[in-house]
């Protein structure tokens, strides 16, 4: 069952895609439901743990730095919805900080609280979601639809139908272009720091 805390990213990847509910019938099922959105969205999802976010520097006059927004290197977050922990800051001690004291921009990755941090450090925990890949995906699904329809010509008229499945197949290319290169950092459980005997 979809979330509710994804209904702005399923309406992204829906422009993305030209989908909608009901779109075709393959087999038993009808696409595109939210589900089936949600589920491919999942597919291509990054778990962010306790990320350092970057502070952004904010001069207002007179030499003075205020510390109001802080970004992360990730982007198109789930969204919180109520008790629904998807998305958490944390400050340096790991005492999560509550939704009143900042806004969260999901796309764009981006906190900012309500007053000065004084450049506090803190940590980002969640839910990253690739929209390209996804995106991607779905067009080869509806690809692979396509590659049932033909061609239909009858006296000066003519359906080239299998057009579809070539555009199809040319916008999941593009989104595959647009995705970037994915990195992830490792850490070695074998190795221990020094001084740690």
């Amino acid at each position: 069952m979809s979330r509710s805390t994804m209904t702005e990213l399923i309406d992204l990847v829906r422009g993305m895609t030209d989908t909608a509910a009901g779109q075709y019938t393959a087999g038993t099922q009808s696409y595109w439901s939210t589900d089936h959105v949600q589920a491919l969205l999942d597919r291509h999802r990054l778990d962010v743990m306790h990320e350092p976010l970057i502070s952004i520097d904010k001069w207002v006059g007179g030499g003075t730095v205020q510390w109001l927004e802080y970004q992360s290197r990730h982007r198109n977050f789930e969204q919180t919805d109520g008790g629904t922990a998807v998305f958490e800051i944390e400050n340096g001690v790991g005492t999560n900080v509550g939704t009143a004291s900042y806004s969260a921009d999901y796309p764009r990755g981006r906190v900012t609280f309500t007053s000065d941090q004084g450049g506090t450090a803190y940590y980002l925990t969640g839910r990253s979601y690739d929209l390209n890949a996804t995106a991607a995906d779905i067009w080869r699904q509806k690809a692979a639809h396509y590659a049932a329809a033909y061609d239909i010509r009858t006296d000066n008229h003519g359906l080239t139908r299998s057009q579809l499945m070539k555009q199809a197949l040319e916008m999941a290319d593009i989104y595959d272009q647009m995705g970037g290169p994915q990195t992830i950092t490792l850490t070695r459980s074998d190795v221990m720091e020094a001084g740690a005997w």
